[in-house]
């Protein structure tokens, strides 16, 4: 069976959509639909062959339009199809190998859109209270922060070590920074 990963938009979108839309459809609820998304192909494949005049620019590609149309009709026509070839009174898309497992790489795929899109704006979030420092140290305090974080001893970086440093670094009750003994890591 293949993967939605392997689907081209339109097919996943109808197999989808006309799944979800046809649960609980008789079968002459479904060669009603069937013959609804006939008619709508057909207007779309007559506006890709004649353009109509003054076709807003808002409406959608006629040959997107038209790719949409044909692949709901032969949804609707899979759904027709195996609702008759199984006897089944209405379609129920749980029944329907295709759609359920459609379905169902869907809804994973979904779910790990919006997981990343959460771990994309959390870490937007933690963003807004990092602190980026551009700092001009003078020759000779450079030189003793780099001998102290490029030491055997320590091994980190000069920006390592300084994270370090502003993360010890203490407000006294009078008012002065102060910076405890720890050892850099």
């Amino acid at each position: 069976m293949e993967n939605i990963l392997w689907l081209d938009e339109e097919t996943l979108r109808a197999r989808i959509g006309v799944c979800r839309r046809a649960d609980g459809m008789s079968v002459g609820d479904i060669e009603a639909a069937l013959a609804d998304a006939e008619g709508y192909a057909a207007e779309a494949e007559a506006e890709v062959r004649q353009p109509s005049p003054g076709r807003p620019s808002f409406m959608p590609d006629p040959e997107v339009e038209a790719a949409d149309c044909a692949a709901r009709v032969a949804e609707w026509r899979h759904v027709l199809d195996l609702t008759r070839a199984q006897n089944w009174e209405s379609y129920v898309p749980a029944r329907d190998e295709v759609g359920s497992r459609c379905a169902a790489d869907y809804e994973s795929w979904r779910q790990s859109v919006l997981t990343r899109a959460r771990e994309t704006e959390q870490r937007q979030r933690d963003a807004v209270h990092e602190l980026n420092a551009d700092i001009r140290l003078n020759a000779t305090i450079g030189r003793r922060i780099r001998s102290l974080s490029l030491s055997q001893r320590y091994g980190i970086t000069p920006e390592q070590l300084l994270t370090q440093l502003a993360g010890q670094a203490v407000m006294t009750g009078d008012g002065t920074v102060a910076v405890e003994p720890f050892t850099p890591s």
